[in-house]
């Protein structure tokens, strides 16, 4: 009995051995053996946004209107309120005279108007002189009678919100007069007229 326990013991082991060294390659490369392939797909978060501050507005210079060396128009700053007097709206070759409170709205006449716009620019006739303020000076009836920096004209596209003058008719009518909105020599051109008084 012992000598098949061995002989048993033998076999088995020879037949572990081959199926160790034959089988195992056998078995892995089978044709029925299958080998899944698993893709996984990963999506990367987006960095993260963030929202562009604007850069501060850099406040313009006004060009200087008319000719002869005049000062610059200047935007009423809040120390100065907002003119309050007439608004009229002018178009192209339309004008009007400074007599008194309400200022007289025509078409171009060059023997009785005091102030007209043409295409691009604002002009004072028959004697009307305009002075551009500048921010410190307060538009009164004092300052209208002290300034002396006269020009003849103003071209429309140097006008800024709030550019104030004092204008003075040939007969001597005294107002401020502020331009609501930026010159355009393409659009009406509006103006609000305070009168003051007389020289």
């Amino acid at each position: 009995m012992g000598e098949w326990a061995a002989l048993i013991s033998a076999v088995a082991a020879v037949a572990g051995v081959a199926l160790g060294f034959l089988g195992l390659p056998a078995l892995v490369k089978s044709p029925t053996a299958r080998t899944e392939t698993v893709y996984v797909t990963v999506t990367p978060s987006p960095p993260p946004t963030t929202t562009p501050t604007a850069a501060p507005a850099v406040p313009s210079t006004a060009a200087t209107p008319g000719t002869g060396g005049a000062p610059s128009p200047s935007a009423a700053p809040s120390s100065h309120p907002a003119v309050d007097g007439t608004l009229i709206t002018l178009s192209q070759d339309y004008g009007f005279r400074l007599r008194g409170p309400a200022p007289a709205v025509e078409r171009y006449d060059a023997d009785t108007l005091d102030f007209y716009r043409d295409f691009d620019e604002f002009w004072a006739i028959n004697g009307s002189r305009i002075v551009a303020l500048k921010p410190e000076e307060p538009g009164t009836l004092a300052t209208c009678r002290s300034v002396t920096r006269f020009i003849g004209g103003i071209d429309l596209e140097t006008l800024e919100a709030g550019s104030r003058f004092c204008f003075e008719s040939g007969k001597g009518g005294l107002a401020l007069v502020e331009f609501p909105k930026d010159g355009d020599p393409y659009d009406f051109l509006e103006l609000t007229i305070q009168f003051l008084g007389n020289r």
